[in-house]
């Protein structure tokens, strides 16, 4: 009986430290549409692989991407739930993880397949110095292949036996700073791979613009902590406040964020759905939702792939 009183009282004080009552006057005090329009692109970002894959052997060829793509759709929630509590710096900081594992499960993803690897100049330039020879994340992985010729096969079959191939990689602290590429070249490579196909100058929208926005968030700027931020709208500094203006900032990031992730995801599994005319069909119905949510570049994209 102590230890469910125990369990009660830790239970109860939990609930209290999520601030859910911040959720309703957050709802009340926000642009409502906007907020539902960035909330229901998070699912529209999830809707699209699991309508338009439709075999397990395209699952297995796109799962590389597939992992990190539950993972996103997971921390999105989470960054806007923070949002909606009070919590400003915590959601900035989750929509930057967020954009980063969008962006970094399309680069394994296309790391895996050899037609991508072998147009991955921009990282095969790369070349850094380790152990009395220079090697790029290419050279590195086209070595493992070399020794057993099998692997290039496997990763076709199955896209995320690519980070079992790259472990050793993250596991070696040297390895992981010299070979593993930042995010800047990611989004480098992405474009030269099309990946972004109808962003222009994704280099500059994705990662400049949206990558280099959240980071201040994430590199706690002084304006970015949530001090700061109830500072400069003129709020009690040390009481968790809802500011009508984040909460609305907030919500046109996330869209844009789900926009990238959406025209993504379109983009990586564009193999599957030009040769499926059911695929197609779907997406076209799915036009109407994706452009009411202003979700415009996947709008573009998806007008691009049904007329193909």
């Amino acid at each position: 009986m102590a230890e469910d009183n125990i369990f009660r009282k830790a239970f109860s004080h939990y609930v209290k430290e999520l601030n859910i009552p911040n959720i309703a006057i957050s709802l009340q005090k926000c642009d409502f549409e906007k907020i539902r329009k960035a909330h229901d692109s998070i699912h529209e970002f999830m809707l699209v692989p699991t309508h338009l894959i439709g075999s397990n052997e395209d699952f297995q060829a796109k799962l590389a991407f597939l992992i990190y793509h539950s993972e996103t759709f997971d921390q999105a929630h989470r960054s806007l739930l923070e949002l909606l509590s009070g919590y400003y710096n915590a959601a900035y900081t989750l929509l930057r993880n967020t954009l980063e594992l969008i962006l970094k499960g399309a680069f394994w993803e296309c790391m895996a397949h050899k037609k991508y690897r072998d147009k991955a100049e921009f990282i095969r330039k790369k070349k850094v110095k380790v152990e009395n020879r220079k090697i790029s994340l290419v050279d590195w992985l086209n070595e493992l292949i070399k020794q057993k010729p099998s692997i290039e096969n496997e990763l076709e079959r199955t896209s995320a036996g690519i980070y079992d191939k790259i472990s050793p990689l993250f596991e070696d602290v040297t390895l992981r700073k010299k070979i593993i590429p930042s995010v800047r070249s990611i989004v480098e490579q992405l474009r030269d791979w099309k990946i972004f196909d109808p962003i222009q100058d994704p280099v500059k929208y994705v990662y400049d613009f949206n990558y280099g926005e959240l980071s201040a968030d994430v590199h706690v700027a002084p304006d970015k902590t949530n001090i700061g931020k109830r500072l400069l709208a003129g709020e009690e500094l040390f009481e968790i406040e809802v500011i009508p203006d984040e909460l609305n900032g907030y919500a046109e990031a996330l869209l844009r964020v789900m926009d990238i992730g959406i025209v993504i995801e379109l983009n990586i599994l564009e193999d599957i759905i030009i040769k499926n005319e059911e695929s197609k069909k779907w997406l076209d119905e799915r036009l109407v939702a994706i452009t009411e949510l202003e979700l415009n570049y996947a709008a573009t994209k998806i007008v691009e792939m049904t007329k193909k």
